[in-house]
């Protein structure tokens, strides 16, 4: 995936009320912060960025650019799902080791330049998930590493979810991007 291959064209260009603008004006906004976190990495004002909004509506794509521009520029980048990143921790907390060194991929995820966690709230919740997840958030923040994050929950899900101290650092630390319009793949199915 490459910014340059991201189509507005799937977004109604048609005024939303609710957001005060069309969902095309919203997403070249959100294409547009995406592309400049990633092509200015190392110097772009924000540290951060939250993406969310309803499923199939690019924000794996534009993660997935995101990773490719910064590791093309020389930074080291963790890309990898909620689900496989909780686990790795899990396995490294109670010892379990499925061939993937998991320390290292702790010590990764955590120490990388830019850590992409991708589809935030499909795991399973459990207590572990909930601490991992502000081990991860807290310790990142801490050491001033650059994280981005991709889910469909809300921001009230995922205080439900995760906790109030998770919810707190990612409003006031991440800038959140919202992703609107119609599913891009049953689009491409009709």
């Amino acid at each position: 995936q490459r910014f340059e291959t991201f189509s507005l064209d799937w977004y109604s260009a048609e005024y939303d009320e609710k957001i005060g603008m069309s969902h095309r004006e919203a997403m070249s906004m959100v294409l547009t912060t995406c592309r400049s976190f990633a092509k200015e990495f190392d110097t772009f004002p924000v540290q951060n960025l939250f993406l969310t909004g309803a499923p199939g509506l690019g924000k794996t794509f534009l993660s997935a650019c995101i990773a490719r521009t910064v590791s093309e520029k020389g930074f080291s980048v963790v890309y990898d799902t909620a689900g496989h990143i909780f686990a790795r921790f899990e396995a490294q907390k109670f010892g379990r080791d499925d061939g993937e060194n998991a320390d290292t991929a702790v010590s990764r995820a955590l120490g990388c330049d830019l850590l992409i966690l991708d589809d935030l709230g499909t795991e399973l919740m459990t207590s572990f998930v909930h601490s991992a997840m502000y081990q991860i958030v807290n310790t990142r923040l801490i050491t001033g590493k650059k994280t981005v994050i991709s889910t469909n929950l809300s921001p009230d899900e995922l205080g439900r979810r995760y906790g109030a101290p998770v919810l707190s650092r990612l409003q006031g630390e991440y800038q959140m991007l919202l992703f609107f319009g119609e599913d891009i793949r049953r689009q491409k199915r009709k």
